[in-house]
């Protein structure tokens, strides 16, 4: 087994969920150099219309990944999870030794997320097709509790009111709870850690 030398942070959450105001007050306070955006490296490329650069972006964000993973470097990076880059990424960080840290970001109701990237396109921000978003919300869930045997500490945070609240937790010494009762999406993800929890003793 090879000794952790560097961590991956991983902001996760369906589109409108607020991981990205989430990762800001986080990195601020863990201090970590290499945060991977594809939608700022997207304005970085074209910033009069970065939609138009959102293939060169990702591909950007994919070989300063790797480039992390190979030199061993702590880098955070955002995702809905929905796809396969960051589940690959996080395989790979793995199988170097990394340690991987994830924040995962819900709001219980796929309607709020629709209403909260509506919001933030009439602030300026990129649109998100409503279908999208529904699909994400069931892939992202389902990715979450299919990998979980990759991450070494979750936090689970319940966006859906005004500050983002954790909620539940896991680490090598077993779950967390923060909260009497967990809303309903939260209790699938208690489940499979409770079932990972019994597998790893």
């Amino acid at each position: 087994m090879n000794e952790t030398t560097a961590t991956m942070f991983v902001f996760a959450g369906n589109n409108g969920s607020g991981k990205s105001t989430i990762r800001n007050l986080i990195v601020d306070r863990i201090g970590v150099s290499v945060n991977i955006d594809p939608d700022a490296l997207a304005r970085k490329i074209n910033n009069g219309n970065p939609e138009m650069s959102k293939v060169s972006a990702g591909k950007e964000a994919i070989r300063i990944a790797r480039e992390c993973i190979r030199n061993k470097w702590d880098f955070t990076v955002e995702t809905t999870l929905a796809g396969g880059n960051v589940l690959r990424q996080m395989k790979a960080a793995k199988q170097q030794g990394f340690e991987i840290i994830m924040f995962y970001v819900g709001l219980g109701d796929v309607q709020l997320n629709i209403e909260r990237v509506a919001m933030r396109v009439k602030n300026g921000g990129h649109h998100i097709d409503t279908e999208d978003i529904i699909r994400r919300n069931v892939t992202s869930m389902k990715n979450l509790l299919s990998h979980l045997h990759l991450i070494d500490q979750l936090l689970v945070i319940d966006n859906s009111k005004a500050a983002g609240e954790i909620i539940l937790g896991s680490d090598k010494s077993g779950v967390k709870y923060y909260l009497n009762e967990l809303p309903e999406w939260a209790q699938i993800i208690d489940k499979q850690l409770q079932i990972k929890c019994k597998t790893q003793r």
